[in-house]
């Protein structure tokens, strides 16, 4: 972990998830063989002492601690600019390995020169397979799966084209936008598309720069043999409320970018309108 040439940084953004980031932390020093890599913890200004812990239990860690949340785009990328990796794995405080997942990834990218990035495969807690990996995102897509009423109009066959429904998630296959929850990205390819666009904080952060890795030329593959365990959603739930006024941003952001200028305002609209009649109707709907 402190040698010179190092092939993996392994980069995660925390806020407020003490105790899921050291048990992050330990799986790294437990599984994680064959390759050299440096871990790289961004605090955004968490208020659990999360920073302090990392260091005195993980002193062989590099933590940055922000005196404010800078959100995930942000941080990733200042975390990036501290790295040294040929290879970079964006990785969630609320994932932790069961395996040797790291050298498996590694591995492929290096056998596999024109892959760009690739995702592991995600388990939850009671071990069913998180159905990460799918297809570009479009505003009809989201209006299915975020809007009430979307959700009583929505139609089937379509989640199922998106969301690669049918694909056995313990294969490898080709996909169009993997997780940044669990993504290993070629440094090059990282520096070629300029990283993160950090005017998404939180949410389309993959969509767009999948996207973008793709108008480069690469591939972006889900390995199925690589796996890791994900409490999902444990640091956007942190954020109670206001997840759903980022989240509803970041998809107008990512809209207005990549061309669904009008559908995208109408969907945000309409969204802004369900949730003030959620905080109306359901007020402890975050509490």
């Amino acid at each position: 972990m402190t040698e010179k040439n190092i092939q993996v940084s392994i980069l995660i953004v925390s806020y407020n998830t003490k105790d899921l980031l050291i048990k992050c932390i330990k799986s790294i020093e437990k599984h994680v063989r064959g390759v050299t890599y440096e871990v790289i913890v961004v605090d955004n200004a968490s208020t659990d002492k999360s920073a302090d812990n990392i260091k005195k239990q993980f002193p062989w860690v590099n933590v940055i601690k922000n005196k404010h949340n800078t959100f995930f785009t942000k941080a990733n990328n200042q975390a990036f600019k501290l790295s040294s990796g040929k290879y970079v794995l964006f990785l969630a405080p609320d994932a932790w390995f069961v395996d040797n997942a790291v050298y498996k990834m590694v591995s492929y990218l290096q056998k596999n020169p024109r892959i760009g990035a690739c995702e592991g495969l995600e388990i939850y807690e009671n071990g069913n397979l998180v159905p990460n990996g799918s297809r570009d995102c479009s505003p009809l897509i989201d209006f299915y799966e975020l809007s009430i009423l979307g959700k009583r109009l929505k139609n089937k066959k379509s989640i199922k084209w998106y969301r690669y429904q049918g694909k056995d998630r313990k294969l490898s296959f080709n996909i169009e936008v993997g997780c940044d929850a669990f993504i290993m990205i070629r440094r090059e390819v990282f520096e070629k598309v300029r990283g993160f666009d950090e005017k998404l904080l939180m949410y389309y952060t993959e969509n767009d720069l999948c996207l973008r890795i793709r108008k480069e030329g690469y591939k972006i593959m889900h390995l199925g043999f690589a796996q890791a365990h994900h409490k999902v959603t444990a640091v956007a739930n942190t954020l109670k409320w206001k997840k759903l006024d980022i989240y509803y941003s970041d998809l107008l952001t990512y809209y207005k970018k990549h061309g669904f200028l009008i559908s995208g305002i109408s969907l945000f609209i309409l969204l802004k309108f369900e949730q003030l009649l959620l905080r109306l109707f359901r007020p402890r709907m975050f509490e």
